[in-house]
């Protein structure tokens, strides 16, 4: 599961949120003082958030995938023996 969590998809997700928050309130959410407030900025977060999805889809499906790892019991060297006390 945590293979699907890369950067790409957690900033996506981030982004899809922030668009979403700004959608419900009008844009009040993605204000930032000093810059004029328009009515395309909530799709310009959620444009940026599919783009950063679609990123983070790619880079898995061109991934390698993850070793299996052989689980095995430790084995002891024979020759090695613990120091006496």
């Amino acid at each position: 599961m945590l293979r699907f969590l890369n950067m790409f998809v957690l900033i996506g997700l981030a982004l899809v949120v922030i668009s979403v928050l700004g959608f419900a309130t009008g844009g009040k959410f993605l204000y930032e003082p000093g810059q004029d407030q328009t009515r395309y900025t909530s799709l310009f977060y959620l444009a940026a958030g599919v783009l950063m999805l679609v990123n983070g889809y790619v880079s898995l499906k061109n991934s390698p995938p993850a070793p299996v790892a052989a689980i095995s019991p430790a084995k002891s060297d024979p020759e090695v023996r613990p120091e006496s006390v």
